[in-house]
């Protein structure tokens, strides 16, 4: 009798990744941290509604599309991301990038502009989460601090330029920055006092507000105060302007295939905000990660964040990212679980058809909300930090800042990378070798410079801060010879190769030519501390290299070579 084995029923990927998402949503809730995580979800919606509207102004869209970008964000991420807190939707710091880039192609607000948008959120979202499906997010730490400390200054700065119109009360206009900028100045004198008022007034109640209970929704606070008070003292008859107009009604497809000038234009914008969200998402993660103690999966974050911005472009949205402000608001407020998440998503969807009431809230209310955004970008003190660190590192920062603004967002982010690659380049070229000497009374060596390490007599013994390879191997064999000159025809050579995790093929043909060198003059050289990886290098490399000798230690180097002496 034969027996079948009956093939074991496999579970549909979308069933799979459903029940995941559902089994996710509800770890770590508890019925007593039930009430917390609704509250933080409360929270989290009073601060997105402003700054969702606030955003569309900046992105050059519908202020109804905002909200569409902010459910779509979160419900996505709640379903596929890793992080249980993290906040995406429409964010400041991408909205100018794409802005200015498409206004090129059609005109802001146009329904071909908003087609292109459409797209550039679809196409930036397979990007982001092809990083994260082949698990390539260590690009994100390609970008040092100081680029983005001054890319996010640039934006920054951005920002403020295109809102100062709304905020003073004048028609604004200009092109390019430095035309905003020109156009700004020549109608100073037609500012409004009440504009001006209403936004600076909203920027110090947020600023206050957010060092009395950080927890609160300030802005919206400070929304609802500007429109009571515009309402009460007919302030729109006083150069106040109002959102106008918000059209509330279901998404809308808006994708369709595109030039190839086009597809140039957007895929090249795409690139530049994956860099920026793939960056941003990752701080926003490792930070509330660590807050609050939950486990970090950023190539899944980076599946989430993509998806949602495929989604927002389906739904006839643009562009999401991780909010790290958003993110730290429901962290302050007890959110713990992706519940919190839950609460703010289908709170903006119940809100939705009631967004033609936003009609009446003050630009400049709004613009201020944006200042202040602005100025959480523009990290003055990390500057000054940067500068304490090193003025190549400043010079790097001020050029990534200068660049977006000068240059454009693509252009200024690739100058800062480049100058980046350059100035470590720079310095990985031109290492530092240090003369090494024994301190009294043990067997440690250190920099000869120090207070109480001398020299041994017969031994020059080096250090050389670095791998070993061709851009820094002519200026090896230099800065030898030339202590081997300072010092007198000294017999013994110690390499402390405890810095060099490689030597190239280039680097080696050096290194043997230098002990042929060495040896005729009657000098021999050892070395100390390699790795086993540039120990295999020199065995391998053949004579007169793989004959010499190898110390676990400089003070045994010295101790055998003096010896032999």
């Amino acid at each position: 009798m034969s027996w079948t084995r009956r093939p074991t029923p496999r579970t549909p990927v979308g069933r799979r990744v459903a029940a995941r998402g559902i089994r996710d949503l509800f770890a770590g809730l508890t019925r007593k941290s039930l009430p917390r995580e609704v509250v933080a979800g409360v929270t989290l919606l009073a601060i997105a509604i402003p700054e969702q509207l606030a955003t569309s102004r900046l992105a050059g869209v519908p202020a109804f599309l905002a909200m569409i970008a902010f459910i779509a964000g979160t419900m996505v991420f709640l379903a596929l991301g890793a992080n249980p807190i993290m906040s995406v939707g429409a964010d400041s710091t991408i909205a100018p990038l794409f802005a200015v880039a498409l206004a090129h192609l059609a005109a802001t607000g146009s329904p071909a502009y908003l087609e292109l948008v459409a797209m550039t959120a679809v196409v930036t979202g397979l990007l982001v989460a092809a990083v994260g499906l082949l698990r390539l997010g260590w690009m994100a730490d390609l970008l040092s601090r100081p680029i983005i400390t001054g890319f996010m200054g640039g934006i920054g700065l951005i920002i403020i330029v295109h809102q100062l119109p709304d905020a003073l009360g004048i028609p604004g206009g200009g092109a390019s920055l430095g035309g905003r900028l020109h156009v700004i100045v020549m109608q100073l004198g037609q500012v409004r006092g009440w504009p001006l008022a209403l936004s600076l007034g909203t920027v110090l109640v947020m600023v206050v507000g957010e060092r009395l209970n950080a927890r609160l929704p300030w802005a919206l606070v400070a929304v609802i105060a500007a429109v009571v008070l515009t309402a009460a003292l007919s302030l729109s008859h006083q150069g106040v302007a109002e959102l106008g107009t918000v059209v509330a009604g279901a998404p809308v497809w808006r994708l369709r295939w595109l030039s190839l000038h086009q597809w140039g234009q957007v895929v090249t914008i795409a690139l530049t905000l994956m860099v920026v969200v793939i960056s941003q998402s990752a701080m926003t993660s490792r930070v509330s990660s660590e807050e609050i103690g939950a486990g970090e999966d950023l190539s899944r974050d980076f599946v989430g964040v993509g998806v949602a911005n495929v989604a927002a472009g389906l739904l006839g949205s643009f562009p999401v990212d991780a909010s790290p402000p958003r993110t730290l608001v429901v962290g302050l407020a007890g959110g713990r679980t992706r519940l919190a998440g839950l609460v703010a998503g289908l709170g903006m969807l119940v809100l939705a058809p009631f967004a033609a009431f936003a009609h009446v809230i003050p630009l400049p209310v709004l613009a201020g909300v944006l200042f202040f955004i602005a100025g959480r970008l523009i990290k003055v003190r990390q500057f000054g930090a940067i500068w304490r660190a090193g003025r190549s590192e400043l010079a790097v920062a001020l050029a990534s800042a200068l660049g977006v603004l000068l240059l454009g967002v693509e252009l200024g982010l690739a100058v800062a990378v480049g100058l980046a690659i350059l100035a470590r380049t720079w310095r990985s070229a031109r290492p530092r070798m240090f003369e090494l000497g024994r301190r009294a009374g043990t067997t440690s060596w250190e920099p000869l410079d120090r207070a109480g390490v001398e020299p041994v007599p017969g031994v020059l013994a080096v250090l050389f801060d670095e791998s070993l390879y061709f851009a820094n191997a002519g200026a090896f064999r230099l800065e030898l010879h030339r202590l081997l000159g300072a010092d007198g025809p000294g017999r013994h050579v110690v390499v402390d190769a405890v810095a060099m995790a490689e030597i190239d093929y280039s680097a080696l043909v050096m290194l043997a030519d230098l002990v042929r060198d060495l040896a005729a003059d009657g000098t021999d050289l050892v070395v100390a501390r390699a790795s086993d990886a540039v120990r295999r290098q020199l065995t391998q490399a053949g004579p007169p290299l793989a004959a010499l000798a190898l110390y676990e230690s400089v003070d045994d180097a010295a101790a055998a070579v003096s010896g032999a002496s």
